[in-house]
């Protein structure tokens, strides 16, 4: 079987690329445990001129993200542009050259789906994230107003602002339902991407496989144990929608319920814009017991969730966060917003709490309750686990992905016989 995926990530090339890029994990794990069983290739955006290439059974075709120099560049961030409809042409000479039996575009947000307007080749989708419900979400807690009165100013002269990745969002949404409506396959993990295909794209065939996680969280377990102060951890991004707020809302019902706490958040510096944001949106000073670590690489992330007490996820929005697979899988204790599709993750009281997006007080009850009871927190992390190792088996996901393809190619198949079969019946018919 032949197969082309169109990608964000690199895959298992980008250390021959020198990105040593940390997102898009479940990428590389995927193409390791499933490259030396369909013949495959990858198409994914870089910033260099880059040659296709061949790194061990898989084939790479780079597609330099846009390819005119600097002052393109600036008008771009000027006019808030998203890809170019000229990349669809270099997309379509990689089809044309490898000619795949199948097509996997993972993730909407991209113009990859696009592809399908002008092929005939069976494709599926997988949902990462729907922009299209992004957007809506994007302006939960922290309002567009906060965003003009706190931003720094060189993000307005510079186009890099909140303001201008909502507007390019606006049109990444628009883009996407165009690829919803040209899509007959869809690949999603929670009642939540489900449901949103089920708007997006009614008549669409469904199919559920969850990710494989980064190598490093089936190596290690947590060892819950309380001993002195209650270490939080949240693991986050630079987004308005991630609720950043919420925690330093949290932090201060902490500290005013005298709760002994350190607060560590990967993923963030203490000068980032978003921090600046959310915490003068609150109108309250931040918590000194809030500690940003920055981006941690995938071993130092491990290791800084083992000495966690309790992993908080905060977002206003999110389909099947990885970065709360990871805690779960650890066997952490944890507490997150019942926001897209968490719940489909965890379950509520039995393997962790879920709590309203946007609820601080939710939030500094639910910790002060795990905190007061840890032996229930280290059960709730326990079955967590359980489910996270089932979850997330790397076997029977690539088993269960595989079957995914031979469905679809037996359903194309089964379309192009019963074409044939029609068009015979009418010749014969009117002989």
């Amino acid at each position: 079987m032949k197969v082309l995926w169109f990608s964000l990530s690199p895959g298992l090339s980008d250390a021959h690329l020198n990105n040593n890029y940390e997102g898009c994990g479940w990428i590389k794990s995927l193409e390791k445990n499933i490259q030396d069983k369909i013949d495959l290739s990858i198409v994914f955006y870089h910033d260099a001129e880059v040659e296709p290439f061949t790194l061990g059974p898989t084939q790479y075709f780079p597609i330099k993200r846009y390819n005119h120099g600097n002052l393109t560049k600036v008008t771009r961030r000027l006019l808030n542009y998203i890809e170019p409809d000229y990349d669809i042409k270099s997309f379509l000479k990689v089809i044309d050259r490898v000619k795949p039996d199948l097509i996997h575009i993972h993730g909407t947000e991209s113009p990859f789906g696009l592809v399908q307007k002008f092929v005939n080749i069976p494709t599926v989708v997988s949902i990462q994230g729907t922009i299209t419900v992004y957007r809506h979400k994007f302006f939960s807690s922290i309002s567009y107003f906060d965003v003009l009165k706190h931003s720094y100013l060189k993000s307005f002269l510079f186009a890099r602002s909140f303001i201008n990745v909502y507007k390019q969002f606006t049109k990444v949404a628009a883009r996407e339902r165009e690829i919803y409506r040209y899509s007959k396959h869809f690949i999603g993990r929670t009642d939540w991407d489900r449901r949103v295909t089920k708007v997006l794209a009614k008549s669409a065939q469904y199919y559920q496989n969850d990710e494989i996680l980064r190598s490093s969280f089936y190596k290690f377990k947590h060892h819950s144990k309380l001993s002195g102060r209650l270490v939080l951890f949240t693991t986050t991004w630079t987004n308005l929608y991630k609720g950043l707020e919420t925690v330093f809302d949290c932090a201060n019902l902490l500290d005013e319920n005298s709760v002994d706490y350190e607060w560590r958040i990967a993923g963030l510096n203490a000068d980032d814009e978003i921090v600046r944001i959310a915490a003068r949106s609150t109108k309250r000073s931040t918590s000194g017991n809030i500690k940003f670590l920055g981006m941690l690489n995938e071993q130092a992330l491990v290791q800084a969730l083992l000495l966690a007490n309790i992993y908080v996820a905060p977002s206003h929005i999110e389909n099947s966060p990885n970065s709360l697979c990871e805690a779960q899988i650890l066997g952490l204790p944890c507490i997150a917003t019942c926001a897209g599709g968490t719940s489909s993750l965890l379950e509520d009281h039995n393997e962790g709490i879920l709590i309203q997006d946007g609820d601080p007080f939710a939030m500094a009850g639910a910790v002060m309750e795990l905190n007061e009871n840890y032996p229930r927190a280290v059960m709730m992390g326990k079955n967590g686990r359980e489910r996270a190792l089932t979850r997330h088996d790397p076997e029977r996901i690539t088993g269960a992905l595989l079957e995914i393809y031979d469905s679809i190619l037996a359903s194309a198949s089964n379309r192009v016989t019963s074409k044939e079969d029609s068009q015979l019946i009418a010749k014969n018919g009117d002989a």
